[in-house]
């Protein structure tokens, strides 16, 4: 079989298994919608108000909230106040589970109970939500930064141990869209002289929204960087480089799609993006001099090719 039907075959099994994935969730929200509107089945012209529920949907779940919490809370927040055994019928969750989950919500602030015969229970407004939500992630945030001196403090009181040496060689394995962006900046950081990157066009995107390109250009100014940079031809990548400032580098577009991304930082550690099975975000960083140098070769190959 060629690479090419590999390759095919690969998406569309990735395809499958995120169509799998969802259709759990979007019966939910179908029944959800339905079940707010007083409908029986789901009506022409609801694909907009679908597509926001799942927006919606993604987002507290981003917020650390589990699958139970959010269902609970979009079906309050869209159908209004209701008994715990209506509750736990429309979701389709055990009267215990449902009871559980609305005493962690109702500790998040995100829902309230209302006194009565029988008790019932009701759903803050999303936007107050959402600001509770933040703000107890900032709150989060703010308490690590002032207990930061303070933990620095306690751990050098500690009996030493031998730390891991810079220079020994080492690898590294990062999941996960948030700390493989830390570990991109790190190594952009650490640039002394060179930095090399090849990315994708979907990863142009993923590093155009957090920042990345004014953080280079900023160490570009400062330590006179010389970075070299490769991606693919296509309308996601022409229209971040027509937003960014790219006269202070190089920048070249492959011959060759399906390329691997990675960033090289003074021929001295490298990080590899991958995705895993569940198509999430892997990367592994290493400073094996070895694997240095064969990537090192691997873009100087890339980048000669596309200047002939």
């Amino acid at each position: 079989m060629q690479i090419g039907q590999l390759q095919r075959l690969q998406k569309e099994k990735e395809a499958k298994r995120e169509e799998d994935a969802t259709d759990e969730t979007d019966s939910d929200l179908i029944a959800l919608y339905n079940r707010s509107l007083g409908r029986s089945r789901a009506m022409g012209g609801a694909e907009d108000y679908m597509n926001a529920l799942k927006q919606i949907n993604r987002a507290l779940t981003r917020f650390k909230l589990s699958k139970n919490e959010v269902k609970v809370y979009l079906f309050l927040a869209r159908c209004g106040s209701q008994k715990v055994q209506q509750i736990a019928e429309s979701i389709g969750i055990h009267r215990t589970e449902a009871y559980k989950v609305l005493r962690s919500l109702e500790a998040q602030g995100l829902i309230a109970r209302i006194l009565g015969k029988p008790m019932k229970f009701a759903a803050l407004p999303l936007e107050r939500v959402l600001e509770n939500l933040i703000e107890e992630r900032r709150g989060r945030i703010i308490q690590l930064e002032q207990r930061k001196k303070e933990l620095l403090e306690m751990w050098r009181s500690l009996p030493a141990v031998e730390e891991l040496s810079s220079n020994k060689e080492t690898l590294q394995v990062i999941e996960g869209k948030r700390q493989v962006m830390v570990k991109v900046s790190e190594l952009l950081n650490s640039s002394e002289a060179e930095f090399q990157a090849v990315v994708s066009d979907n990863e142009m995107a993923w590093l155009f929204n957090n920042l990345f390109f004014e953080d280079l250009d900023d160490l570009i100014k400062k330590r006179s960087l010389d970075v070299r940079m490769m991606t693919q031809h296509s309308p996601i990548s022409t229209y971040i480089i027509d937003k960014i400032d790219m006269c202070s580098m190089d920048f070249a577009f492959l011959r060759r799609s399906n390329q691997p991304s990675f960033f090289i930082a003074d021929d001295k550690q490298i990080l590899l993006l991958m995705n895993n099975d569940e198509n999430k975000l892997l990367a592994m960083w290493t400073n094996y001099e070895a694997v240095v140098a064969s990537f090192r070769n691997l873009f100087e190959l890339l980048w000669k090719n596309q200047t002939k």
